[in-house]
């Protein structure tokens, strides 16, 4: 079981470093400079809020697998001697639980 951890946690790992890697800047697009601050006065392609291409796969993706690293980092640190089906279960649980409703909790979280 730890076995499996362990090779889930090099699997996101290696996952988030390709996802990170494929996205694009939003300085890419617009033309500009540093952080975009290069483009000249007016709206740009950056300035809308609808990711357009692969980015509207890649960047939820990349949420995810950095919370499944995350989780199995976690995970993978409990003592092999006490770790069972239960703590895989529960993790699994929580992690989906933040990840459908995380996003909304941290909405009204700085809405207070």
């Amino acid at each position: 079981m730890h076995a499996l951890l362990l090779g889930l946690q090099c699997f996101t790992a290696l996952a988030v470093i390709v996802l990170m890697a494929v996205q694009t800047e939003e300085a890419d697009q617009s033309g500009g400079g540093v952080m975009g601050l290069g483009a000249a006065g007016g709206s740009t392609a950056s300035d809308i809020e609808m990711e357009v291409g692969i980015d509207r796969i890649v960047k939820p993706l990349t949420r995810w697998m950095c919370g499944a690293f995350i989780a199995s980092s976690v995970l993978a640190a409990v003592p092999k001697e006490t770790i069972n089906i239960f703590y895989l279960l529960a993790g699994v649980v929580v992690y989906v639980l933040l990840m459908a409703y995380g996003g909304t909790v941290w909405r009204m979280i700085i809405r207070r």
